[in-house]
């Protein structure tokens, strides 16, 4: 014996609500979101980090390392060491002393269109 069963068929209307967010301002349709007011990114933080330089070493020499060993770079003591934002050279400086810890002093700037 076969038996049938129905479904209660149930429509639901979504419901769209437009949300004012005065803090923003309204753009005109196809304008730049961000525009040049770069003050709604400002407080976005972002990890930059340095680069003194790097070597190349077979994976034996890796595993024979010993503690203290000193592994040359390929960067002279006096070139600038890179500042990289998301692997990208952003900057360029000088590696001081500030207190206890590192620091970098910026000697270079990239070139802005116009500059």
């Amino acid at each position: 014996m076969k038996t049938q069963s129905t479904q209660n068929e149930t429509h639901t209307e979504e419901v769209t609500q437009l949300i004012e967010l005065p803090e923003l301002n309204a753009t005109k349709a196809g304008a730049a979101v961000v525009g040049a007011n770069l003050q709604v990114i400002r407080n976005v933080k972002v990890k930059l980090m340095a680069r003194l330089g790097g070597t190349e070493l077979s994976v034996g020499e890796l595993m024979d390392m010993k503690e203290n060993a000193v592994l040359p770079l390929d960067r002279l003591l006096d070139d600038p060491v890179d500042l990289l934002l998301d692997g990208h050279v952003v900057a360029r400086g000088q590696l001081v002393a500030v207190g206890d810890s590192f620091g970098i002093r910026v000697t270079e700037l990239p070139k802005l269109d116009g500059q």
